[in-house]
């Protein structure tokens, strides 16, 4: 088990049977070896099922905390806005905006306060980012040509423009999610990796796998269990 392996997951968006069939279909991949799945955040809004998608993930990191690593998503940082005592009204009414009433249906309540504390807690203490030496996992990406230990909150949950047209070497090879490829697959550039293809709008849940030997993906991975070889864009 010298190779261990990882799996970075898209935005998944509420759309929790996609994110069983996909977590299957790496542990089928992964067969006994030394893994990790890193999940790029946004794990609520939009699709059906928030709360299962929640107690999900939570039960994975209970029983293997080492192994299921999930950061925290600018959709997840909008509900807990909503969801604080202090919010304001725009607080309320962006989350609302953005899908948020498909999570109050999941959890059967009137409003984001009522979300049990336990999962709001959880969505708090998320990590904004995580290295592995190799990559830079984050939900939205970085901002070219300040350094990775400068990155501000915002950018980390938010950016889009500059990141997705830079060429830049940002110093390590960042893996992200946050904007839907309009394709539907993986944008693969030599800087960086967006995993999120879109699952609550009708398309795929899709991981990306990397070996401890190269910074790049070795193979993508959807959960309808097809797996296939990277193609890098320029």
């Amino acid at each position: 088990m010298t190779d261990a392996i990882t799996f970075a997951i898209g935005d998944v968006h509420g759309c929790s049977h996609k994110l069983e069939a996909l977590l299957a279909a790496c542990e089928s991949v992964i067969a006994g070896r030394q893994a990790r799945l890193i999940l790029v955040g946004d794990y609520v809004d939009r699709g059906p099922d928030a709360k299962g998608v929640i107690d999900l993930l939570m039960e994975k990191q209970l029983r293997d905390p080492e192994r299921f690593v999930c950061l925290r998503g600018n959709h997840d940082q909008m509900l807990i806005a909503a969801a604080d005592e202090g919010r304001s009204d725009g607080d309320l009414m962006n989350w609302w905006a953005n899908g948020g009433e498909q999570t109050l249906d999941s959890y059967g309540v009137g409003d984001p306060s009522e979300i049990p504390e336990e999962h709001l807690a959880w969505i708090r203490n998320l990590p904004l980012e995580m290295s592995d030496g190799k990559r830079l996992y984050v939900h939205a990406g970085v901002r070219p040509g300040i350094p990775v230990a400068e990155q501000n909150e915002h950018d980390l949950l938010w950016i889009r423009e500059p990141f997705l047209s830079s060429q830049s070497d940002h110093g390590v090879f960042v893996v992200h999610g946050h904007t839907p490829t309009k394709t539907g697959l993986p944008d693969l550039r030599p800087n960086r990796l967006n995993v999120d293809t879109g699952a609550c709008f009708g398309r795929r849940l899709t991981a990306a796998m990397f070996s401890d030997r190269q910074h790049g993906p070795v193979m993508f991975l959807n959960d309808l269990g097809q797996a296939w070889r990277p193609r890098t864009k320029s």
